[in-house]
């Protein structure tokens, strides 16, 4: 591996011009070698698809005291030719052995019976290339296009000397073409396993890219450029088929940071860890074998940085985590209560994190992250009296430095980026279900979440290669118009939590289907959203429609009880309290079925305009608390702005989403900067 790797990685030019261990004589053994030397290469871009997607955004600040000059031209984003993250060398090294690889080997031998020996390998390969190729367009724009080995290296200066470049939509479509042509009935048997090898503890297996994750981030990005609805609607088909496939099904999983009290004085912090990856990137844990990671270096505070992290939470990522309204559902004794947690900054003055989101609480800022050095003071000045912890890259078990493995995606982002997908191609309350109650057979047969419209229209996008029955579905029609389509989320599987009505008598919260959980990505961080009456799917001025279509129907609402005349020790207090739950239950039940049920009104074009605009908005938002320091920040306001004001239109330097700056205040450092670097001559 470690020859493969060196034989093939050079810096010097834009393209790899040498492959020499490449041969037309391929035992089966020879391609494991091959592909890891792939992979190999692939190390050495890993750190800076984090920090190129991060480090430009509004999320995090960096030190400039305590940063090197590399970091500072990110921040700046004034980046120059000869920074160490500005190489696109190491992307063209990986596509050069794919393309060699992809030349080389017998994509025509078979094993036994008819299917091929290399296939899941070439497939492996092929997406490889196909990330790296997304990667260097959401940092370049338009890169050179090579499909085919650069073996010399005038090959290599031809190319570079050509200036032929090509843009978003002409790679990415060839790239969809390209791995359109997978086997449609499998999805992890499309990844070489090697049997039961691993390295650093990851089967061969997960250090592939899942091809329907991958085709569906392509599609997503292609049809943020150009707005089909074609692209949106193939999106939404390979994240539901990625997520939803037979006995492979991925949920949300129920890991958040919560308060569990009303007293507790401190939330926990340890609930919320990274979900699932779509693939990794194993990476060495000692510099000694190959590429190891500095993010740990650049995130936390470590004996190797003096205690110093460089790269840090902004004031914006904050501001977002405090907006939030934290929700909790109380059932302890009696009726269920539903309680806000104050916006009172002087009842979290230990930790300001712990305001409204606790995302970014349990990930830098709980009790157990900041720690005062001052115990163990050295008689070097420079080293920090406090340690700061980043829980994305400081695990704190294993004792290493260094990570063991960078993912590709991870499957909460991609939830996130499926929501985005459905929200443009005109699913705003399914979308909208992702954020708040989380999708599952339940979910989607609840008409008080998402309308029969929307259910018929998923029912159009079919499943390709599998087809999956919902085993609730007695009616034979049902059953029919929904098997193998998007509207499917297997009972047997996924499970909810059942929403208990608030004048229930000591209810008991528990969960309908199976041992998936899925709970709405806000809840990761704010509590029980599905209760939150301040998380709604609806803007302004849609909702006042609304309203007056509900008084053209003349539907009361249910008046509440004043409690301000009766004492909180009394008995009538609580009747009081206990009414006005009953009475929000009803009037909230009222006014969901209204606004998500009645076709007549809600079919309107403008309405779904609104909604689509009101949920892009809680999309983005979302996407910043789930995924600050993964380097997502950057491309998802990059797609946001191209969804919105046209690909071609979001012209050479940065302009904010306006709501952005209405909402946070705060200027971003990022207007008026370009978009893209400007791609090295080399």
């Amino acid at each position: 591996m470690l020859g493969f790797g060196t034989a093939t990685v050079s810096c010097e030019d834009m393209f790899t011009a040498e492959n020499t261990l490449v041969s037309t004589e391929l035992a089966p053994q020879d391609t494991l070698y091959q592909v890891m030397g792939i992979i190999k290469c692939m190390q050495k871009v890993a750190d800076r698809t984090v920090l190129l997607g991060e480090v430009r955004a509004d999320l995090v600040d960096v030190d400039p005291l305590h940063s090197s000059a590399d970091l500072q031209e990110l921040a700046a984003n004034n980046v120059s030719a000869t920074n160490i993250y500005n190489q696109p060398a190491d992307f063209y090294a990986v596509i050069n052995s794919c393309n060699i690889y992809l030349a080389k080997v017998d994509s025509m031998r078979n094993s036994q019976g008819t299917r091929k020996y290399y296939e899941k390998e070439i497939l492996s390969v092929k997406c490889y290339r196909a990330w790296c190729y997304l990667e260097l367009l959401k940092i370049y724009g338009e890169v050179p296009y090579v499909r085919t080995p650069v073996l010399t290296s005038d090959d290599a200066e031809d190319i570079v000397a050509s200036g032929k470049k090509a843009g978003l939509v002409e790679i990415v479509s060839d790239m969809i073409d390209d791995l359109s042509t997978f086997r449609a009935t499998e999805n992890d048997e499309l990844r070489q396993s090697y049997g039961n090898r691993s390295f650093n503890s990851y089967t061969y297996a997960e250090m592939a890219i899942p091809v329907r994750a991958l085709l569906a981030e392509l599609y997503l990005w292609r049809a943020s450029y150009t707005g089909s609805q074609t692209d949106y609607t193939n999106a939404i088909r390979m994240y539901h088929d990625y997520f939803t496939f037979p006995k492979e099904e991925i949920s949300t999983r129920d890991n958040r940071a919560q308060w569990r009290t009303r007293d507790e004085q401190r939330p926990s912090g340890d609930g919320y860890r990274s979900s699932g990856a779509a693939g990794v990137i194993p990476m060495e844990t000692s510099e000694y074998y190959g590429t190891v990671s500095k993010l740990r270096n650049v995130f936390c505070s470590l004996d190797s940085n003096n205690y110093y992290p460089a790269v840090v939470a902004s004031q914006r990522a904050k501001d977002i985590s405090k907006a939030q309204d934290y929700c909790q559902f109380i059932s302890s004794s009696g009726f269920p209560e539903i309680y806000y947690r104050e916006h009172d900054p002087n009842l979290y003055s230990e930790y300001k994190t712990m305001e409204g989101d606790l995302r970014l609480y349990s990930i830098i800022d709980g009790p157990d992250n900041v720690k005062d050095n001052s115990e163990n003071s050295r008689e070097n000045s420079s080293y920090n009296r406090m340690v700061y912890s980043n829980f994305k890259y400081d695990r704190g078990t294993d004792g290493n430095v260094y990570l063991k493995a960078i993912p590709y995606f991870r499957n909460n982002i991609l939830y996130l980026h499926f929501a985005e997908a459905l929200n443009r191609a005109g699913f705003p309350e399914t979308a909208f279900a992702i954020l708040k109650y989380g999708l599952s057979y339940y979910t989607m047969m609840n008409r008080s979440i998402i309308s029969q419209d929307e259910f018929d229209r998923l029912c159009l996008i079919t499943s390709l290669g599998f087809t999956v029955q919902e085993p609730k579905f007695t009616d034979d029609a049902l059953k029919k118009q929904a098997t193998g389509t998007a509207a499917i989320w297997s009972s047997d599987v996924f499970a909810t939590y059942v929403i208990v009505p608030l004048d229930q008598m000591n209810p008991n919260r528990t969960t309908e289907g199976g041992e998936a959980i899925q709970i709405g990505i806000h809840s990761m961080g704010s509590g029980d959203t599905e209760y939150n009456e301040k998380y709604y799917l609806d803007d302004e001025d849609t909702k006042k429609g609304l309203k007056s279509y509900v008084e053209d129907i003349e539907l009361e609402e249910v008046p509440r009880l004043s409690k301000n005349s009766t004492h909180e020790d009394s008995v009538e207090y609580d009747r009081v309290i206990a009414f006005n739950a009953w009475a929000d239950s009803v009037n909230i039940a009222r006014k969901d079925s209204v606004d998500t049920y009645n076709a007549s009104y809600l079919a309107s074009s403008s309405i779904r305009t609104k909604r689509q605009a009101r949920v892009a908005q809680l999309i983005l938002d979302e996407e910043a608390l789930e995924g600050v320091f993964e380097g997502y920040r950057f491309y998802d306001i990059m797609r946001y702005q191209m969804q919105e004001m046209g690909g071609a239109s979001i012209g050479t330097t940065i302009t904010m989403p306006a709501y952005i700056e209405e909402k946070y205040k705060t200027t971003t450092k990022m207007a008026g900067k370009p978009w893209y670097l400007k791609l090295p001559s080399r």
